[in-house]
Formats: C-alpha cells, structure tokens, sequence
C-alpha cells in the first residue's frame, strides 16, 4: 500500500493509525483471546503501522503519524479493562515514537475521542441502555455526542503544516467531558 500510494502520488506524508475495535466486558467476564484480539488490533496495528511508514516519512524529510487512541487511554472506567490499556499503550506508544521519531522531523499525536457517532457508541448505548442523545447528555458538557467531523478536523490539522511543532501531544475531543468531575 505504501509503495502503491508513493507510485501514484509521489510519496507519503501523512499516516493516520484509526482501526480499533470495542469491547466493554467486567475483567473476570474479559477471554484472553478478546484481550489478545482487541490489542492485535488497536496496539499491534499502531505499531505496525508506524514501522512501515517511517522509511516513506524520511525519504520525504519529515511528516505527521496520527494516532486515534480514546478518552479510555486517560481516564479508567469500570468494564474497560481491556479496551482502556489498549488506548493508554497507543497514547504511550504515541509518546515513544515522538521522542524517537523527532530528530527526522517526523511528529508523532495522538487524539483522545469520547463516544463520536458510530456503530461503537450504539455499542456503548446499548450496554448502558440509554438513546443516544441521553449518552451525549451524560458525556459532554455540549450535551452532544462528537460527530465523525468533530475528530476529522483534529486530524486535518495535525496533518498540515499549520500543526509543524507539535508532537508527543495529546488531543481530546470529548466535548469538555473531561473538563469537570461536577455535575449541577
């Protein structure tokens, strides 16, 4: 894919490391082959992802690696054993490669979504047995769930050069979930 894309657009600047599966389950319920099958794709995809794609960044003198991790890889919370280490090993994975990565002028984020409007917030609805807009209600202090744009533009930025010394940083777009442990 790397060589294909260097072919017919002349190289490769940017990487956006965003596969990742879900799967909310007590620790006790939690299969080592879910473990083991939740981190092949949300760690090892990450890492294998960057590996590859950095003799193409350095062939070009520089470029972004840009890492979709969760709010679950800052914060715990009950039931996300497996998916929140898998998320905290990208967010400190993220950190590792930008402090490696540097000296070749290659940046290295991360963006920390909550709940955005996909099949994987159904899930969490589901589980928790609320709506959506309830869920977006609970989360966020905008009172929404985040829209695929709403993380589609941190990526747009962290990939132009508007962004060109940032690295080793964390992007959390969480509607301001975070901002506050009081509810009113």
């Amino acid at each position: 894919m790397l060589a294909a894309a260097t072919d017919h657009f002349g190289g490769v600047d940017v990487l956006v490391n965003n596969a990742g599966i879900y799967v909310i389950s007590p620790l006790v319920e939690t299969t080592l082959e879910q473990w083991n099958k939740l981190f092949s794709i949300n760690v090892t995809g990450v890492f294998l992802g960057a590996k590859h794609v950095v003799p193409y960044l350095a062939e070009r003198g520089g470029g972004s690696i840009i890492n979709l991790s969760s709010v679950a890889g800052l914060l715990g919370a009950a039931g996300h054993a497996c998916y929140g280490a898998s998320k905290g090993a990208v967010r400190i994975l993220t950190k590792d490669l930008a402090a490696e990565l540097g000296a070749q002028n290659i940046r290295v984020n991360s963006i920390h979504p909550t709940y955005v409007k996909t099949a994987m917030a159904d899930y969490g609805a589901a589980l928790a047995g609320k709506s959506l807009d309830e869920l977006g209600r609970d989360m966020s202090e905008l009172g929404r769930l985040a829209e695929p744009e709403d993380v589609a533009n941190v990526i747009v930025f962290l990939a132009a050069d508007e962004s060109h010394y940032l690295t080793g940083a964390e992007f959390v777009v969480d509607g301001g979930g975070g901002a506050s442990i009081l509810s009113v």
